[in-house]
């Protein structure tokens, strides 16, 4: 499967290291129940499925090489991407602007994009 290029900040070195023992377990994700990490005075339970599916990796790959390949544009998405406000948060700090929420709610006028934006 096809592997993303998103920001490390949105990486752990340990998920990772779940997810990847996992896989070698249960390749095909047949098997649902979930990851027990015990630590001892500690016990974490983990879903078998969680984190960034490969769309939202998808997109936010795009959005990141969008914002690297366009500097000094503006650059548009029509709505926040997911439901996640640390993404909906990092993107616009870095130079994205959103027209509408994921509820559809205008964030700004339809009137401000130009030709030369990017979106």
């Amino acid at each position: 499967m096809r592997s993303f290029s998103i920001p490390p900040h949105y990486r752990s070195n340990l998920i990772g290291r779940l997810k990847a023992f996992r896989k070698v377990q249960d390749p095909k994700k047949k098997d649902l129940t979930p990851t027990l990490l015990d630590l001892g005075a500690v016990r974490f339970i983990l879903a078998r499925h969680f984190g960034f599916c490969y769309g939202v990796e998808n997109a936010i790959e795009i959005s990141y090489k969008a914002l690297e390949e366009n500097p000094g544009k503006r650059i548009f998405l029509l709505s926040q991407m997911i439901h996640n406000p640390a993404v909906n948060d990092d993107l616009p700090a870095r130079g994205m602007r959103f027209i509408q929420d994921t509820q559809g709610r205008m964030q700004m006028d339809w009137s401000e994009l130009s030709a030369n934006d990017v979106g």
